[in-house]
């Protein structure tokens, strides 16, 4: 074995051993590894595991004497002996050092008499304390050094010690292995250098058991960090180590109280005087014997918190038996504040104690902590407004009162309009500052009793107590007035407005949370027209009660495939030939018949439900794809998802598995997402248009010239078509003012998809005079009731085989 460690040099125990001394310390850098002692004023429980820093007084510590005169008193002792210092050579042993405790000469020391009491005291030591040091080889289980002295210990041979199937560990008893193992693991997962003890039992040669004391280190370890090298020492205990046990339970015991117990103990007398104080409230507060002694506590309660603090502390001296448990704040010495939790008990009437103790810790980083944990549960993070959560019981509270004083309150829901639009093109940091300076002028709107809350992104809510009706339109006008005006914001002037929706307490509801939505209703309602205030009304109620009618009713739908699709083609503006068709998802409800799309798609994103609705409409699709191909006939088909579907992350997974299970190709198959739903994620988009490309699968930007699309960010998509809003193609006609402009804006669109290498389709193509203006243009494709009206199935399977018929007929021709 490479590593060796030597044991300690005999010349050096010699010359320590040959001066009279009460107890011999051997220490590591930090701590007494091993005590032996004679004296009972310095035992050896006492001065084991000390910290040596308690022991040296500082010219020993600093290494400039080897030699004092001590009286210990960290240890509690007062009595003199002269201490010693004996440094070992680096690296030669596990230890650093020696100290030597040798009482104060009171007799001659040249008397025979004293030489024979230092020679008796030494043979006493070496025939009662057997100690020796070990090195243990991992791999072999074998001691390296000590082996002799271990052969010695429990009467066998060092060969028959070899030749043990388990090497030193033979000897252990069963019942005393887990103690061992848990030592090792202790030992496997310290750092290097940490001593870990062990008591445990080995057999002795004769069949006896004895006990021995271990006080193990890894010395060494390989390259994944398990112990090769372990060095130690072994000491015979001869006492009766049952009651040793039961006495080492029983100080376990009190020292797991005493270390579960406060930090800080203060005791007062019945007349408030302050007669004890622990040592640890002055390593805590700063305050000495001195500051507190004889005095009351006046002085150590923060200012705010004197007043309760007396009436607390007079209570319990008042009161025989009684205890109370409080938090509350304290100054330390050096002016700081400190947030403290204390038990008071009184034991005025203990003989032995006479006092009202007060056992204390410091809690201020717990405080801190809830505070910090207040404020994220009940203010948003941006603007220091309270949020939802605190909103909530803000109104409930301000309820109870304006019940009690029979007046009026008003609950106003803000919502910023265009605020999306703002963080878009001027990114998330400028709408942010935005938020911010909104927040400051609205502050600056109410009064103090008021509650102003950031309830969402855009969204706020205002708690008007003690109002009326046209005062509360007051508030919402001059908010409006102010948003409605160009905002600063950095370098730039934002100009956005809001929508304000109003509920009255108790005129509208008595109940916090019918309040906040009938609220939330009428600021719905007011958004549809932007920049106004409305009250709520009662028909909001009823539409409500619809919308949650349909979507109940759209569950049972999805789930029995209750929808169908209509078909309407698209077709080749040159040629009047059909390219390809768009299905069109249709619900008849049997209660109350035709439901448009535009009422049930928006309710279906809302809840979630458009996942489910997308994937039925894939697999009607897919199934349609393959009734036409067995007829002979063979159509692409375009079909929508939102921008929900876009993040919804089963999307390519559900399609690609619908794709097979009907065995349908990609290229029959073509995508339509908005523009706006595309630009909402642009790196998501590109990412999910990647995966839908790669099986063939062609895809088109809808509703395009409604958003607000970056030339860099469509040159990413991966897309074939620009489909040009219906909105400029209705406006083609001279009849409109405004048609030479929509006629540049889709000359515009155009350009663009020529020069991306896009495809253009027109859609709601319904004159004569917009097909040929479209044509001019060179749009590619057309779709709108000019050509066919959305139809069912069976009607354009009919048209599209007329269709093939006559294109056979040409050809034959």
């Amino acid at each position: 074995m490479e590593q060796r460690i030597k044991p300690f040099d005999q010349h050096l125990l010699n010359s320590i051993l040959d001066n009279d001394y009460a107890a011999l310390l051997i220490c590591n850098k930090r701590y007494v590894i091993k005590a032996v002692s004679i004296d009972p004023v310095v035992s050896s429980n006492l001065l084991l595991g000390e910290e040596i820093e308690n022991i040296l007084p500082p010219e020993l510590l600093n290494n400039t004497q080897r030699r004092a005169i001590v009286k210990l008193p960290k240890l509690g002792v007062d009595k003199e002996f002269v201490l010693s210092t004996h440094k070992l050579t680096a690296g030669e042993s596990f230890a650093d050092q020696i100290l030597t405790l040798q009482t104060l000469p009171n007799l001659n020391l040249a008397t025979p008499a004293f030489k024979d009491a230092v020679k008796d005291y030494k043979e006493t030591i070496l025939q009662n304390s057997p100690i020796f040091i070990y090195v243990l080889d991992y791999q072999q289980q074998i001691f390296s050094e000590g082996l002799n002295n271990y052969s010695k210990l429990l009467g066998y041979s060092k060969d028959e010690i070899m030749g043990m199937p388990n090497g030193v560990y033979s000897f252990i008893h069963p019942d005393d292995l887990s103690v061992v193992e848990e030592q090792e693991r202790q030992l496997r997962h310290s750092e290097d250098r940490t001593v870990v003890p062990a008591e445990f039992r080995l057999q002795h040669k004769s069949g006896e058991w004895f006990w021995i004391q271990v006080h193990s280190t890894i010395y060494s370890r390989d390259s994944d960090g398990e112990p090769l090298i372990e060095i130690g020492s072994i000491h015979k205990m001869d006492k009766d180590h049952e009651a040793e046990l039961a006495l080492q339970q029983k100080d376990k015991y009190y020292r797991t109280l005493v270390e579960n117990s406060y930090d800080c103990i203060l005791m007062y007398d019945k007349n408030g005087i302050v007669t004890y104080i622990s040592p640890s409230v002055t390593r805590v507060t700063g305050y000495t014997d001195e500051d507190l002694l004889g005095k009351t506590l006046e002085g150590f309660v923060y200012e705010d918190d004197r007043e309760d603090a007396s009436v607390n502390l007079r209570y319990v001296a008042e009161n025989p038996g009684a205890s109370s448990v409080v938090e509350r704040r304290i100054r330390h010495k050096n002016g700081d504040i400190l947030w403290i939790e204390s038990r008071l008990a009184n034991h005025l009437d203990d003989p032995d104690i006479q006092g009202v103790t007060i056992n204390f810790h410091v809690i201020t980083g717990r405080k801190e902590s809830e505070e910090k944990i207040h404020r994220l549960a009940n203010f948003d993070s941006l603007t220091g407004l309270a949020n939802r959560n605190l909103l909530q019981s803000c109104l409930l509270r301000d309820i109870e009162n304006c019940q009690a004083k029979e007046s009026a309150l008003a609950f106003m829901y803000i919502d910023l309009d265009r605020f999306k639009q703002i963080n878009d093109t001027l990114g998330h940091a400028t709408g942010d500052d935005l938020l911010v300076a909104v927040t400051e002028f609205m502050k600056k709107c109410i009064r103090s009793g008021d509650t102003l809350a950031r309830v969402g992104g855009d969204e706020f809510a205002v708690i008007l107590p003690n109002i009326e009706t046209d005062e509360a339109q007051a508030v919402a006008e001059r908010l409006l007035r102010y948003l409605k005006s160009p905002i600063k914001v950095g370098t730039h002037r934002v100009q956005t407005s809001a929508s304000i929706g109003i509920s009255m307490f108790p005129d509208h509801s008595d109940n916090a949370e019918d309040l906040f939505r009938f609220a939330d209703m009428a600021m719905y309602s007011a958004k549809a027209e932007r920049n106004q205030v409305q009250f709520y009304k009662r028909k909001y109620s009823q539409q409500e009660s619809k919308r949650r009618m349909i979507e109940k009713k759209l569950k049972v739908a999805i789930a029995e495939r209750h929808l169908h699709l209509f078909y309407q083609p698209r077709v080749d503006i040159h040629t009047g030939k059909i390219r390809s068709v768009e299905a069109l998802c249709r619900w008849d409800d049997e209660e109350s018949g035709s439901i448009p799309p535009n009422i049930f798609i928006p309710i279906a994103e809302e809840t979630g439900l458009i996942h489910e609705l997308s994937q039925l409409v894939m697999e009607m699709v897919c199934q349609q794809l393959v009734d036409w191909h067995n007829t002979g006939i063979d159509v692409p088909i375009a079909f929508n998802l939102s921008v929900k579907d876009l993040k919804y992350f089963d999307l390519v997974h559900n399609l690609r598995d619908t794709i097979n299970h009907y065995g349908v190709s990609g290229n029959m198959l073509e995508v339509e997402i908005t523009e706006s739903a595309a630009m909402t994620d642009v790196i998501n988009t590109v990412k999910v248009l990647k995966q839908l490309k790669q099986f063939g699968i062609k895809l088109s930007i809808d509703d395009f010239g409604k958003g607000y699309s970056s030339l860099a960010y469509l040159s990413q998509l991966p897309v074939d078509n620009l489909k040009i809003d219906k909105y400029f193609v209705s406006r083609l006609s001279p009849n409109f003012k405004d048609h030479m402009v929509n006629l540049n804006i889709i000359r515009t669109i155009i350009s663009l998809a020529q020069s991306l290498g896009l495809n253009t389709v027109a859609e709601g193509i319904e004159t004569p005079n917009q097909y040929n203006t479209l044509k001019s243009l060179g749009c590619h494709m057309g779709q709108g009731i000019f050509f066919y009206h959305p139809m069912p199935a069976t009607q354009l399977s009919k048209l599209l085989h007329r269709e093939a018929r006559l294109a056979r007929n040409t050809i034959n021709q």
